[in-house]
């Protein structure tokens, strides 16, 4: 794991994705003729733009120099092909061209680690699982409400749904169980749905909108008029719109007594800091979701760190790359990563405890 992120490979990557895609589904439908006999002129079409992706998201492991986060990804791309009926021999195929590709076309300082990462991938796909558990774990608690709760949402009863969690509320469910065992595996699950395309986008979509409503609902209850003095500014980082994870954040710190600046989705890096300054805050936390993201998670904290104002601003990251990677956190310049809001709580709370005076 690189401590800095090596921007000169990744850029030529994605520069070339187009092209490197096109070779790629020649040298594939020429390789293995059966392709065009099981897919048809749509598969080539389907490859191409698979071949697109999967280039693009290399490019961003390696701009990380993080092969944990390729092989992640072809995992992904695993289950997800497994539901349209493609083979994970089929895949490795692709792979294999992918490395060719880059061998002839690329230049060895840009083609040597891609292909590393190809070769790591490969070596990884037969343990990779061709199906995804599901994230609603039946050892927790709540996990018939939050099984109920994904049911409802898919119904499109945004109201029932609602209903369903403020019941709970009601019997003397604490809100921070609510969020870490029914809206945190609810969401994933729905996720996982839609990537097993067993759902719709727009229903994928809906219940993340119905999600946040009931989520505005629901805090109060757990927030008190006691403030301990502590601020915290969260956002995602510019041009992520997936916002619910660092809004669960947000009420967490809310809940803990500190006062939160929710920024919302895809916050550009001069409102972030502008919002520190004003603000006078503690941490700011910056939610990621994507590896194309990482250089924006980077360039903010560096613009943090080159303003004065922000000279005693720690910095947490979290989203699935750094799950995925938690070194990434040292590669983009934070001061730690958390996994979830619970965590991300207690963090801050460390540094606050570390850097007290002593008695």
């Amino acid at each position: 794991m690189n401590d800095t992120l090596v921007l000169s490979a990744g850029h030529q990557l994605r520069d070339q994705a187009g092209a490197l895609a096109d070779a790629v589904v020649v040298c594939e439908f020429a390789r293995y003729p059966r392709l065009r006999a099981r897919y048809g002129a749509a598969g080539r079409a389907k490859a191409r733009r698979d071949a697109g992706y999967h280039f693009a998201y290399l490019a961003d492991a390696v701009d990380a120099g993080s092969p944990a986060l390729f092989n992640d990804y072809i995992g992904w791309v695993k289950v997800l092909l497994a539901q349209r009926n493609v083979r994970s021999e089929d895949l490795d195929h692709h792979l294999a061209c992918m490395a060719d590709v880059l061998r002839e076309q690329m230049p060895p300082p840009v083609a040597d680690p891609a292909i590393a990462m190809i070769d790591g991938a490969r070596a990884a796909l037969p343990t990779l699982p061709s199906t995804s558990a599901s994230f609603i774990d039946p050892g927790e608690r709540l996990a018939p409400l939050a099984r109920e709760y994904v049911h409802t949402l898919l119904g499109g009863y945004r109201k029932a749904a609602g209903r369903l969690v403020f019941d709970a509320a009601e019997r003397g469910e604490s809100v921070r169980d609510l969020y870490l065992q029914v809206f945190q595996p609810a969401l994933r699950e729905v996720g996982l749905l839609w990537q097993m395309k067993k759902i719709s986008v727009a229903q994928e979509h809906f219940c993340s909108a119905a999600t946040q409503v009931v989520m505005s609902q629901l805090l109060p209850r757990a927030i008190t008029d006691t403030r301990g003095g502590h601020r915290v500014v969260v956002v995602c980082i510019s041009g992520d719109l997936h916002e619910v994870g660092a809004r669960m954040v947000g009420d967490f710190f809310e809940m803990a007594g500190w006062d939160a600046y929710y920024c919302g989705a895809s916050t550009p890096h001069d409102a972030v800091v502008q919002a520190l300054a004003e603000r006078a805050a503690d941490v700011l936390a910056v939610s990621a979701t994507m590896g194309c993201h990482l250089h924006g998670v980077k360039e903010l904290i560096e613009r943090v760190r080159a303003d004065p104002r922000c000279a005693r601003v720690r910095v947490m990251v979290g989203g699935p790359p750094f799950t995925v990677d938690p070194a990434l956190c040292r590669a983009v310049g934070a001061d730690g990563t958390a996994s979830d809001a619970e965590a991300a709580v207690a963090l801050a709370g460390h540094w606050l405890a570390q850097s007290a005076p002593a008695p």
